[in-house]
């Protein structure tokens, strides 16, 4: 098991997107709107919904009261804390990041079919890192599953061997498709983490908050909704990593991070971006410990 704890993204570390932050008109002061009518702030990256029509020199994000924020705009989906929101553009989607020192790279809600990772150390400098990742992970056995079995492409990746000795690192990712938009729902860099030895017996599945209820007639109304991932593992942890771990566990009680179950393919569902909510160290014997870890994911 290991963990990213990621970095948090501001304006002076976006280098560029091929993304556009115009989803909607910008906020202008004093012009009257519609009820329903939506805008943008870029100076905090938001959308906003009117609540009732009128006009204002107060800025939206400082007028709840007559403004709604429904969410980052694409530009600034990957960072915020939501998995749902997703940036999305014609192919080749790419962002360059200024991240500094920086060794792990988590991408989820994928819609393409390359991932291409170059790092330089520094802003225009030497290219110290490059990787294409195939998200392409379907099945062949036989020559019907050629012809006829459906694509499956992977949503969910981590990459943690990117070198993290550069301070001034520059970290370009790519997104490409054979077809269609691309699209990333959260783009974590950041820094990692050994917990520990994930053992056999990890569990994983979801919370679905999707709404299901009958009317006076006995039918059923479904109301698709959004769901989390939730998971508990089981960690092997060594005698001299016992304070580490418990320090960074306990530090890290109220932060989102990537946590990875096991970088093995095909275990997807093992990479979580979340918080745990609660853990605890037996100290069962004496050259090695047991972590159980109970992990929740963010929707």
């Amino acid at each position: 098991m290991k963990l990213i704890k990621p970095h948090l993204i501001t304006d002076s570390m976006m280098v560029s997107s091929s993304v556009l932050e115009n989803d909607y008109p910008a906020w202008v002061p004093g012009t009257t709107y519609a009820l329903g009518d939506k805008v943008i702030r870029v100076g905090v990256h938001k959308v906003f919904q009117r609540y009732a029509a009128g006009s204002s020199t107060v800025a939206p994000e400082l007028d709840p009261t007559v403004w709604q924020d429904i969410g980052p705009t694409k530009k600034w989906a990957p960072f915020d804390n939501v998995v749902g929101t997703l940036a999305t553009g014609t192919s080749p989607l790419n962002y360059t990041l200024r991240t500094g020192f920086t060794d792990s790279l988590a991408l989820f809600e994928l819609a393409g079919r390359y991932v291409d990772v170059v790092m330089k150390d520094a802003t225009g400098g030497v290219v110290v890192y490059q990787k294409r990742i195939d998200l392409e992970v379907t099945d062949i056995e036989t020559i019907f599953d050629w012809f006829f079995t459906e694509l499956d492409l992977r949503t969910d990746i981590v990459i943690t061997d990117l070198p993290g000795q550069y301070a001034s690192a520059e970290l370009s990712i790519t997104l490409t498709t054979t077809s269609g938009n691309a699209s990333v729902g959260v783009m974590k860099p950041g820094l990692i983490t050994d917990l520990g030895e994930t053992q056999y017996g990890a569990s994983v599945g979801i919370d679905d908050y999707s709404r299901k209820d009958r009317d006076a007639f006995g039918n059923t109304v479904i109301v698709p909704r959004a769901y989390s991932k939730r998971g508990s593992f089981t960690l092997m942890t060594t005698l001299g990593s016992f304070n580490r771990i418990y320090r960074t566990l306990a530090a890290l009680r109220a932060t989102l991070c990537v946590y990875i179950g096991t970088e093995e393919p095909g275990y997807e569902p093992l990479l979580i971006y979340g918080f745990f909510k609660s853990f605890n160290i037996e100290i069962s014997y004496p050259d090695y410990h047991l972590c159980s870890l109970d992990l929740e994911g963010v929707i």
